[in-house]
Protein backbone atom coordinates (compact mmCIF):
# COMPACT_ATOMS: atom_id res chain seq x y z
CA UNK A 1 0.00 0.00 0.00
CA UNK A 2 1.62 3.56 -0.92
CA UNK A 3 1.58 6.35 1.82
CA UNK A 4 2.37 9.98 1.58
CA UNK A 5 4.04 9.80 4.57
CA UNK A 6 7.87 10.44 4.17
CA UNK A 7 8.71 8.96 7.56
CA UNK A 8 6.93 5.70 6.73
CA UNK A 9 9.87 4.05 5.11
CA UNK A 10 12.59 4.86 7.74
CA UNK A 11 14.16 2.30 9.45
CA UNK A 12 14.78 2.18 13.06
CA UNK A 13 18.31 1.59 14.20
CA UNK A 14 19.48 -0.94 16.49
CA UNK A 15 19.98 -0.74 19.85
CA UNK A 16 22.31 -3.22 21.53
CA UNK A 17 21.56 -3.61 25.46
CA UNK A 18 21.70 -6.10 28.01
CA UNK A 19 19.35 -6.36 30.74
CA UNK A 20 20.41 -6.15 34.65
CA UNK A 21 18.89 -8.80 36.73
CA UNK A 22 19.06 -8.40 40.83
CA UNK A 23 18.89 -11.68 43.05
CA UNK A 24 17.69 -9.62 46.03
CA UNK A 25 18.19 -12.84 48.47
CA UNK A 26 21.37 -14.55 47.55
CA UNK A 27 21.03 -18.61 46.62
CA UNK A 28 17.12 -18.13 45.80
CA UNK A 29 17.48 -18.00 42.09
CA UNK A 30 14.51 -15.22 42.11
CA UNK A 31 15.86 -12.21 39.95
CA UNK A 32 14.33 -8.91 39.29
CA UNK A 33 15.19 -7.16 36.43
CA UNK A 34 16.18 -3.44 37.89
CA UNK A 35 17.86 -1.85 34.56
CA UNK A 36 19.53 -2.19 31.42
CA UNK A 37 23.07 -0.90 29.98
CA UNK A 38 23.03 -0.05 26.41
CA UNK A 39 24.71 1.31 23.28
CA UNK A 40 21.62 3.75 21.88
CA UNK A 41 22.68 5.82 19.16
CA UNK A 42 26.97 4.90 19.60
CA UNK A 43 26.71 6.20 23.03
CA UNK A 44 26.49 3.96 25.72
CA UNK A 45 24.32 4.48 28.80
CA UNK A 46 22.23 2.50 31.71
CA UNK A 47 19.22 2.93 33.49
CA UNK A 48 17.27 2.23 36.08
CA UNK A 49 13.84 1.05 36.20
CA UNK A 50 12.11 -0.70 39.01
CA UNK A 51 10.73 1.88 41.18
CA UNK A 52 11.68 3.17 44.19
CA UNK A 53 8.19 2.57 45.81
CA UNK A 54 9.30 -1.37 45.52
CA UNK A 55 12.06 -0.82 46.50
CA UNK A 56 10.56 1.03 49.68
CA UNK A 57 8.34 -1.91 50.36
CA UNK A 58 10.79 -4.68 50.20
CA UNK A 59 13.61 -2.80 52.68
CA UNK A 60 12.07 0.13 54.10
CA UNK A 61 14.42 2.08 56.02
CA UNK A 62 17.46 0.60 54.38
CA UNK A 63 16.10 1.39 50.72
CA UNK A 64 18.30 4.11 50.45
CA UNK A 65 21.22 1.91 50.60
CA UNK A 66 19.84 -0.38 47.80
CA UNK A 67 19.41 2.36 45.75
CA UNK A 68 23.01 3.68 46.53
CA UNK A 69 24.36 -0.09 45.04
CA UNK A 70 22.55 -0.38 42.40
CA UNK A 71 23.66 2.48 41.04
CA UNK A 72 27.21 2.39 41.93
CA UNK A 73 27.15 -1.17 39.87
CA UNK A 74 25.05 0.51 37.26
CA UNK A 75 28.77 2.76 37.19
CA UNK A 76 31.01 -0.55 37.24
CA UNK A 77 28.45 -1.94 34.27
CA UNK A 78 28.78 1.61 32.27
CA UNK A 79 32.75 1.77 33.05
CA UNK A 80 32.82 -1.64 31.66
CA UNK A 81 31.03 -1.26 28.74
CA UNK A 82 33.06 2.46 27.91
CA UNK A 83 36.34 0.30 28.16
CA UNK A 84 35.40 -2.62 25.96
CA UNK A 85 32.23 -2.87 24.62
CA UNK A 86 28.61 -4.21 25.29
CA UNK A 87 29.58 -7.95 24.48
CA UNK A 88 32.30 -8.00 27.40
CA UNK A 89 30.24 -7.18 30.14
CA UNK A 90 27.68 -10.38 30.49
CA UNK A 91 29.42 -10.85 33.89
CA UNK A 92 27.73 -10.59 37.73
CA UNK A 93 29.23 -7.19 39.57
CA UNK A 94 28.37 -6.22 42.58
CA UNK A 95 24.85 -8.58 42.75
CA UNK A 96 23.98 -7.71 39.24
CA UNK A 97 23.83 -10.01 36.84
CA UNK A 98 24.32 -9.11 32.86
CA UNK A 99 21.50 -11.06 30.59
CA UNK A 100 22.12 -11.71 27.25
CA UNK A 101 23.14 -9.63 24.76
CA UNK A 102 20.07 -8.33 22.45
CA UNK A 103 19.85 -5.65 19.46
CA UNK A 104 16.33 -4.12 19.02
CA UNK A 105 14.86 -1.64 16.80
CA UNK A 106 14.27 1.62 18.01
CA UNK A 107 13.74 5.04 17.25
CA UNK A 108 14.36 6.60 20.78
CA UNK A 109 15.52 5.92 24.29
CA UNK A 110 12.25 5.87 25.75
CA UNK A 111 10.93 3.20 22.92
CA UNK A 112 14.12 0.95 24.10
CA UNK A 113 12.84 1.30 27.56
CA UNK A 114 9.38 0.18 27.01
CA UNK A 115 10.62 -2.57 24.93
CA UNK A 116 12.92 -3.97 27.65
CA UNK A 117 10.30 -3.72 30.69
CA UNK A 118 7.72 -5.20 28.55
CA UNK A 119 10.13 -8.49 28.02
CA UNK A 120 11.89 -8.68 31.40
CA UNK A 121 10.06 -6.40 33.96
CA UNK A 122 6.76 -6.30 36.67
CA UNK A 123 8.62 -3.89 38.12
CA UNK A 124 9.24 -0.77 36.11
CA UNK A 125 8.45 2.65 36.64
CA UNK A 126 6.13 2.67 33.72
CA UNK A 127 4.90 6.43 34.78
CA UNK A 128 8.08 8.06 34.98
CA UNK A 129 8.75 6.67 31.35
CA UNK A 130 5.44 8.00 30.15
CA UNK A 131 6.76 11.64 31.74
CA UNK A 132 8.74 11.89 28.51
CA UNK A 133 7.01 13.52 25.71
CA UNK A 134 4.40 12.08 23.83
CA UNK A 135 5.86 11.97 20.31
CA UNK A 136 8.91 10.52 21.78
CA UNK A 137 7.20 7.13 22.74
CA UNK A 138 5.81 4.40 21.03
CA UNK A 139 3.15 4.20 18.72
CA UNK A 140 1.02 0.93 19.22
CA UNK A 141 1.97 -0.20 15.72
CA UNK A 142 5.38 0.23 17.25
CA UNK A 143 4.50 -1.84 20.37
CA UNK A 144 2.95 -4.67 18.63
CA UNK A 145 6.38 -4.81 15.97
CA UNK A 146 8.55 -5.19 18.89
CA UNK A 147 5.97 -7.96 20.47
CA UNK A 148 5.77 -9.97 17.28
CA UNK A 149 9.45 -9.92 17.07
CA UNK A 150 9.97 -11.46 20.06
CA UNK A 151 7.64 -14.12 19.89
CA UNK A 152 9.30 -14.84 15.92
CA UNK A 153 12.60 -15.39 17.57
CA UNK A 154 11.10 -17.35 20.43
CA UNK A 155 9.55 -19.91 18.57
CA UNK A 156 12.39 -20.08 15.66
CA UNK A 157 14.49 -20.83 18.36
CA UNK A 158 11.89 -24.04 18.94
CA UNK A 159 10.72 -24.35 15.27
CA UNK A 160 12.51 -22.74 12.80
CA UNK A 161 10.39 -24.33 10.06
CA UNK A 162 7.90 -21.83 11.26
CA UNK A 163 9.40 -18.54 11.10
CA UNK A 164 8.51 -17.79 7.34
CA UNK A 165 5.13 -18.03 8.11
CA UNK A 166 5.58 -14.46 10.53
CA UNK A 167 4.43 -11.06 8.88
CA UNK A 168 2.83 -12.94 5.99
CA UNK A 169 -0.32 -12.33 4.59
CA UNK A 170 -3.44 -13.71 1.88
CA UNK A 171 -6.55 -12.90 0.23
CA UNK A 172 -9.23 -13.18 2.19
CA UNK A 173 -11.62 -13.25 -0.79
CA UNK A 174 -10.44 -14.06 -4.65
CA UNK A 175 -9.36 -11.30 -6.17
CA UNK A 176 -9.13 -9.05 -2.93
CA UNK A 177 -6.43 -7.35 -1.27
CA UNK A 178 -3.52 -8.63 0.44
CA UNK A 179 -4.02 -8.57 4.38
CA UNK A 180 -1.00 -8.54 6.70
CA UNK A 181 -1.00 -10.93 10.15
CA UNK A 182 1.18 -11.43 12.61
CA UNK A 183 1.32 -15.15 11.77
CA UNK A 184 -0.57 -16.86 8.36
CA UNK A 185 -0.28 -19.92 6.74
CA UNK A 186 -3.00 -22.14 5.06
CA UNK A 187 -3.88 -23.49 8.45
CA UNK A 188 -3.62 -20.91 10.93
CA UNK A 189 -3.65 -16.88 11.02
CA UNK A 190 -2.49 -15.38 14.17
CA UNK A 191 -2.07 -11.78 15.27
CA UNK A 192 -0.62 -10.13 18.05
CA UNK A 193 -1.08 -7.11 20.09
CA UNK A 194 -0.42 -5.34 23.05
CA UNK A 195 -2.05 -3.44 25.62
CA UNK A 196 -0.62 -1.22 27.31
CA UNK A 197 -1.73 -0.18 30.78
CA UNK A 198 -1.10 3.21 30.04
CA UNK A 199 -2.95 4.00 27.15
CA UNK A 200 -5.58 1.10 27.39
CA UNK A 201 -7.65 2.85 24.65
CA UNK A 202 -5.32 2.48 21.70
CA UNK A 203 -4.55 -1.07 22.58
CA UNK A 204 -8.66 -1.99 22.89
CA UNK A 205 -9.21 -0.18 19.65
CA UNK A 206 -6.31 -2.46 17.86
CA UNK A 207 -7.76 -5.56 19.26
CA UNK A 208 -11.14 -4.78 17.95
CA UNK A 209 -9.36 -4.09 14.39
CA UNK A 210 -7.07 -8.02 14.73
CA UNK A 211 -10.59 -9.29 15.73
CA UNK A 212 -12.22 -7.85 12.78
CA UNK A 213 -9.72 -9.18 10.44
CA UNK A 214 -8.90 -12.73 12.32
CA UNK A 215 -12.82 -13.37 12.03
CA UNK A 216 -12.78 -12.37 7.91
CA UNK A 217 -10.30 -14.99 7.61
CA UNK A 218 -11.95 -17.51 9.61
CA UNK A 219 -15.24 -17.11 8.11
CA UNK A 220 -14.48 -15.97 4.70
CA UNK A 221 -11.17 -17.61 3.59
CA UNK A 222 -12.23 -20.58 5.53
CA UNK A 223 -8.86 -20.49 7.92
CA UNK A 224 -10.12 -23.00 10.90
CA UNK A 225 -7.40 -21.86 13.27
CA UNK A 226 -7.38 -18.10 14.18
CA UNK A 227 -6.65 -16.12 17.28
CA UNK A 228 -5.68 -12.93 19.06
CA UNK A 229 -2.66 -13.28 21.36
CA UNK A 230 -2.31 -10.09 23.29
CA UNK A 231 0.37 -8.89 25.72
CA UNK A 232 -0.81 -7.50 28.98
CA UNK A 233 0.02 -6.65 32.33
CA UNK A 234 -0.34 -9.62 35.23
CA UNK A 235 -3.01 -8.83 37.61
CA UNK A 236 -1.06 -8.01 40.55
CA UNK A 237 1.87 -6.01 38.70
CA UNK A 238 2.48 -3.52 41.17
CA UNK A 239 3.34 -1.05 38.93
CA UNK A 240 -0.11 -0.47 38.36
CA UNK A 241 -2.55 2.18 40.04
CA UNK A 242 -5.48 1.35 41.14
CA UNK A 243 -7.92 3.33 38.35
CA UNK A 244 -5.29 1.83 35.21
CA UNK A 245 -5.68 -1.93 37.20
CA UNK A 246 -9.80 -1.46 36.89
CA UNK A 247 -9.44 -0.17 33.98
CA UNK A 248 -7.38 -2.72 32.50
CA UNK A 249 -9.72 -5.29 34.03
CA UNK A 250 -12.73 -3.66 32.52
CA UNK A 251 -10.96 -3.49 29.00
CA UNK A 252 -10.02 -7.14 29.21
CA UNK A 253 -13.22 -8.20 29.91
CA UNK A 254 -14.24 -5.75 27.03
CA UNK A 255 -12.27 -7.91 24.63
CA UNK A 256 -12.83 -11.27 25.96
CA UNK A 257 -16.90 -10.18 25.40
CA UNK A 258 -16.42 -9.40 22.09
CA UNK A 259 -13.96 -12.47 20.98
CA UNK A 260 -16.67 -14.61 22.54
CA UNK A 261 -19.48 -13.23 20.30
CA UNK A 262 -17.46 -13.69 17.61
CA UNK A 263 -16.29 -17.43 18.88
CA UNK A 264 -12.99 -16.39 18.07
CA UNK A 265 -9.82 -17.56 20.50
CA UNK A 266 -7.88 -15.12 22.52
CA UNK A 267 -4.64 -15.80 24.43
CA UNK A 268 -3.79 -12.63 27.31
CA UNK A 269 -0.33 -13.20 28.20
CA UNK A 270 2.57 -11.41 30.64
CA UNK A 271 5.36 -12.89 29.33
CA UNK A 272 7.04 -14.12 25.45
CA UNK A 273 7.31 -17.29 26.38
CA UNK A 274 3.56 -17.44 27.38
CA UNK A 275 2.95 -16.00 23.65
CA UNK A 276 5.59 -18.74 22.20
CA UNK A 277 3.78 -21.31 23.75
CA UNK A 278 0.19 -20.40 22.35
CA UNK A 279 1.28 -20.02 18.86
CA UNK A 280 2.97 -23.14 18.64
CA UNK A 281 -0.25 -24.93 20.03
CA UNK A 282 -2.56 -23.16 17.43
CA UNK A 283 -0.31 -24.18 14.28
CA UNK A 284 0.39 -27.50 15.00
Amino acid sequence: MQTNNPNSLAVAPRCAWRPLFWEPVAGTGERLMVGLVHDFGGETGTARIIRDDVLDALYGKAADGVRRLLEQAFQMYLAAANASSLGDVGVSMMGLHAGDLRETEVRSLTELLHVAALLYSSLANMDKLDELDEADAPQQEDVNRRFSTEVRSGVAAIRPDLSVNFGKGGRLVPGGQMVKFGYFSPTAVLHFTVLNAVRQAAGVRDARARLFELQRARDVAGIGNAALIAAVPRDDDPTLGPKQREQLKLNRAEIESEADAVKMRWFAVSTVPAAVAHVIEMVE
